[in-house]
């Protein structure tokens, strides 16, 4: 019994390693939804007819997944309506905004303090933040936001998937947005990221 006890135990280590590094706060809690909470990225501006990147993400977890994606938002705007986004039971909360607040040129402390808020907000509340950063030629200052916030909570960030993604043409629809195959691979990026949890979660819970 001990060491079938412990061969879980190594296991469920195993998983986390292969996650990120470190196993993100809050995994093991008792929320029980994903939501995707952003901009007009995670609502799927741009992608045609083909799913947003959400919808391909819970096809490559098999599990639902909430788009709470707004057009348009900056991420003092996310912080308004953060608290309807936890009222939705989450484990995961997956963070996309920032990208407004470049092309409208917030000042990056402004940014970064919301941005801080809700990562704080959805840490309270009990759930896996994991910030998915924007940067690049048309946001550089941003790429060191993004890493000040996830190393001063601890949590997650998924720093070059998108920026990747925005700076290649085959990938996009417009200057701002991915078209369907660039949704796809941000999905991937997300789910590869975010599949190790889930099978730590199952396991633990088993």
């Amino acid at each position: 019994m001990a060491a079938r006890r412990l061969g879980s135990v190594l296991a469920l280590l195993f998983l986390t390693l292969l996650g990120c590094g470190h196993e993100p706060p809050n995994l093991h809690s008792s929320g029980r939804t994903i939501i995707c909470f952003g901009d007009s990225v995670t609502a799927g501006v741009g992608r045609g007819r083909t799913p947003s990147y959400p919808e391909r993400l819970a096809a490559a977890l098999g599990t639902p997944v909430i788009n709470a994606g707004v057009p348009g938002e900056t991420a003092e705007q996310g912080l308004a309506r953060v608290n309807r986004v936890m009222a939705q039971d989450p484990w995961l909360v997956i963070i996309e905004f920032g990208g407004n607040d470049i092309l409208r040129q917030v000042p990056v402390n402004r940014t970064e303090t919301a941005l801080s808020s809700l990562v704080r907000r959805v840490l309270d509340g009990g759930a896996v933040p994991l910030l998915i950063g924007v940067h690049g030629p048309f946001g550089g200052t941003h790429e060191a936001m993004f890493r000040r916030v996830a190393r001063r909570y601890e949590v997650p960030l998924l720093s070059d998937a998108l920026p990747k993604i925005l700076v290649t043409p085959s990938l996009k629809s417009d200057p701002i947005h991915p078209n369907g195959a660039g949704y796809q691979a941000l999905a991937e990026a997300v789910a590869a990221r975010v599949r190790p949890w889930l099978k730590a979660r199952r396991q633990a819970a088993s």
